[in-house]
């Protein structure tokens, strides 16, 4: 029994990170997390909860390869670097929208970088920004060339530039959802990603939707909910009845 909920659990939690690309789908996946989410701004967060939830909200201009350290284009789909190093241009994705509707464009990078390296941005709220300073000191500006090229300009050649520009810190959010809900929108985050938020229910839930104008193949699921359930009995349980489809960090007693 304990074998066979360890496959189980294993995975259930690989479909949450990775509910992309179905031709068709349906349904709802409930994960058992230990802890719910601080905030939901990709800039301004450290914890598991709370990027774990953004993963499915948010996209930056690179990522990952899957099971790679190797960097691909995301919402970029080229760059290229000026020979001494200190300028990147990059080429943006076109006919891609955020959530609420909003076209995913130039001034949608500048704003999300101009508001951690400006210190005078009405949208640098936090003060310091959590990766900002050790992982982007060496950025100088973002800079709009037109309205799907933009130019990211260093102080100086910084060789781990790209592998940091996949990290969810610097992921592009919708100016115009940032104005509408202001210091309220790390409660209602959008982004391009393939989930929309719907609804957070503090320490209870937070409820995530497909989002059918994803510029990739639709999300496998309908819905991804995550629920709080702290105590790991509590969640082995509500997996073993069947509340929950899978569960996190689970008390090593229950593999003996």
């Amino acid at each position: 029994m304990k074998s066979k909920l360890f496959v189980i659990l294993l995975l259930t939690v690989g479909l949450v990170f990775s509910v992309v690309g179905a031709a068709s789908a349906e349904g709802t996946l409930v994960f058992g997390s230990s802890g719910d989410a601080v905030r939901l701004d990709p800039a301004a967060v450290t914890d598991g909860e709370s990027i774990q939830r953004m993963d499915n909200i948010f996209e930056g201009l690179v990522e990952y390869e899957a099971g790679s350290v190797l960097i691909q284009p995301c919402l970029a789909t080229s760059w290229e670097a000026s020979a001494d190093g200190t300028e990147i241009v990059f080429n943006l994705r076109k006919g891609v929208k955020f959530h609420d509707g909003t076209d995913f464009n130039a001034d949608a990078v500048v704003f999300s970088f101009a508001r951690q390296y400006d210190t005078t941005h009405p949208y640098n709220q936090y003060g310091e920004w959590a990766y900002w300073g050790y992982m982007f000191g060496d950025v100088d500006k973002m800079e709009k060339i037109d309205d799907y090229t933009v130019k990211l300009v260093l102080k100086r050649p910084n060789a781990s530039i790209m592998t940091s520009l996949a990290m969810f810190t610097v992921n592009v959010v919708s100016p115009t959802n940032a104005e509408e809900y202001k210091e309220d929108a790390f409660k209602n985050p959008c982004g391009t990603g393939p989930f929309k938020f719907v609804e957070w229910v503090k320490d209870d839930h937070i409820t995530l939707e497909a989002n059918e104008d994803y510029w990739r193949e639709r999300a496998s699921l309908d819905k991804l909910i995550f629920k709080v359930i702290p105590d790991p009995s509590a969640r082995l349980m509500a997996l073993e009845v069947g509340e929950v489809h899978g569960i996190e960090h689970l008390d090593p007693a229950h593999f003996d």
